[in-house]
C-alpha cells in the first residue's frame, strides 16, 4: 500500500477506510451509549422479542438493568476511544505517509550506500580471479 502511495506522489488527505471506520464506530458508540443510558427500555425490548416467558422478578430485572448500565458505559467508552483514535490516524495519514525532504546527512548516507553497493556488485561480477 505504501508503494502505491509513493508511486502516485500525492497522498490522500483523509482516506475512505478511515472515514468508514469513523462512521461505523460513531454509530456503535451512540447505540451502546443509549443502551447504557436507558437500560430498562432495551431490556424490555430484548425480553419481549427473544426471552422465554418466565416468571416476573423485579430483583432479577433490576440486576440486569444495573449490569447493562455498568457494562454499557464501559463498552461505549472503549468504542469512543477507538473512534477518536481512528479519526486522529485519518487526519495524520497524509503527514505520516508523505515523503519528507532528506537532510544533507541522509543524502550523504544514501550516496555512500549506493557507492558501496556499486563496488561490491562490480567485484562479484569479475569473479574470483578479478578478470
Amino acid at each position: 500500500m505504501v508503494a502505491i502511495i509513493l508511486a502516485e506522489g500525492d497522498v490522500e488527505y483523509f482516506p475512505l477506510p478511515y472515514k468508514i471506520a469513523c462512521i461505523v464506530l460513531s454509530g456503535l458508540f451512540l447505540w451502546t451509549f443509549s443502551i447504557a443510558r436507558d437500560p430498562r427500555g432495551w431490556r424490555r425490548l430484548y425480553q419481549a422479542k427473544f426471552a422465554r416467558k418466565d416468571g416476573f422478578s423485579v430483583n432479577k430485572n433490576k440486576t440486569i438493568d444495573e449490569s447493562l448500565k455498568k457494562w454499557g458505559i464501559t463498552i461505549a467508552m472503549l468504542i469512543l476511544i477507538s473512534d477518536v483514535s481512528c479519526f486522529i490516524f485519518g487526519l495524520t495519514y497524509q503527514i505520516r505517509n508523505r515523503q519528507h525532504e532528506q537532510t544533507l546527512e541522509e543524502k550523504s548516507k544514501m550516496i555512500d550506500v549506493r557507492l558501496h553497493k556499486g563496488t561490491s556488485s562490480d567485484a562479484s561480477r569479475r569473479g574470483p580471479l578479478g578478470g
